[in-house]
């Protein structure tokens, strides 16, 4: 049975986050889109605990049989 517990997460105020404007052209938009998505990756990535990061490499060294 998967852990009941609910993880703490830890949001970030607005003034955190990467400015992000709306306008514009669309090349700046998606580099800027790109940004922040970037960052909140990173944020998830920092909140993994290391059991979970080593089951994922472990699968990702699986070979694969499509």
């Amino acid at each position: 049975m998967p852990n009941t517990e609910k993880d703490k997460k830890n949001f970030l105020s607005n003034k955190d986050i990467p400015k992000f404007s709306w306008g514009g052209r669309t090349q700046e938009w998606e580099e800027e889109s790109e940004q922040l998505m970037h960052y909140m990756q990173d944020q998830i990535d920092d909140q993994e605990s290391n059991e979970v990061l080593n089951k994922k490499i472990e699968y990702a060294k699986q070979k694969q049989y499509w």
